[in-house]
């Protein structure tokens, strides 16, 4: 039989490959020295690449860290499956304490969320994406554990109670950046307050991805 022909990659492929090579330089460089630290020069190098090659892929810091934390999300696409599995508050604070081994991710999660607040910031858009995509998942895993009595029934509707859960997670994080304060503790009192759950949480499984994970698909 005659050899097949070698499968020739297109364009597209090699972009995609690339940029995926630049990502994971970044994720690297960032984590060890931090958003401030790394800079586009230094990971183009490490990669081999011209400044000019990499800001073809990332013309900006900010849009490469904004890639970094899609990717880190990605890493825990099994979130809302294990939320409504274990529940919830569990899900949410075994993403807490895998946060605690990730302190510049965080750091720069926070940095980028903080400058991009301005209406003219390239990353704006970008965020106000996140919080509604974010807000609409946890509304719906609150409602599921409601509607399987995890949480205790009550008035308060589940889209404000998701973004009090966002907002306060958020002011934990930077909290713990700040000073070192607890944030296991801080988040489960605030998650058990907002959700009032009806019976002790089961102990949380492993998580991945970043403050604060949401479906893919939204």
């Amino acid at each position: 039989m005659a050899p097949s022909s070698p499968v020739r990659r297109g364009p597209y492929a090699k972009s995609a490959e690339r940029r995926a090579e630049i990502i994971a330089s970044a994720t690297a460089i960032f984590s060890a020295h931090g958003y401030r630290g790394g800079s586009l020069r230094q990971i183009a190098g490490e990669l081999g690449l011209s400044l000019t090659t990499l800001m073809h892929h990332f013309p900006t810091k900010v849009s490469l860290l904004a890639a970094v934390l899609e990717q880190e999300d990605a890493a825990d696409a099994d979130f809302p499956h294990r939320a409504r599995r274990e529940g919830l508050i569990p899900a949410v604070l075994g993403v807490v304490r895998r946060n605690l081994e990730r302190r510049e991710l965080v750091r720069m999660f926070s940095i980028v969320s903080a400058e991009a607040t301005y209406p003219a910031h390239e990353a704006h858009e970008w965020l106000q994406r996140r919080y509604a995509a974010v807000t609409a998942d946890y509304a719906t895993l609150i409602a599921y554990d409601r509607d399987h009595g995890r949480i205790a029934p009550g008035s308060p509707d589940v889209t404000a109670l998701a973004g009090l859960i966002i907002t306060g997670w958020e002011g934990i994080q930077i909290r713990w950046l700040a000073d070192g304060a607890d944030p296991v503790g801080a988040m489960e009192l605030l998650l058990t307050t907002l959700l009032r759950p009806t019976g002790p949480p089961p102990p949380p499984g492993g998580s991945g991805g970043l403050f604060p994970p949401h479906e893919l698909s939204s």
